[in-house]
């Protein structure tokens, strides 16, 4: 019986483990999702603050 009641035990753990790490996951899923939301939400403030062409020029001239 003792070993009966040991196996029910390490069902039962392995369980609550596994519960946990969906829970964790799902957690952490959802906070990626909300970051990616913000980031994406930054760069499209940052395109929008930058001027599409510049008056004069039609590009930038970096030869050093």
């Amino acid at each position: 019986m003792e070993m009966m009641n040991g196996i029910a035990a390490a069902s039962m753990s392995m369980s609550a483990m596994q519960l946990e790490t969906a829970y964790s996951t799902a957690l952490l899923k959802k906070s990626m999702e909300g970051m990616e939301q913000q980031a994406l939400s930054l760069i499209e403030d940052l395109a929008q603050s930058v001027p599409a062409s510049f008056p004069g020029q039609s590009y930038i001239d970096t030869y050093i």
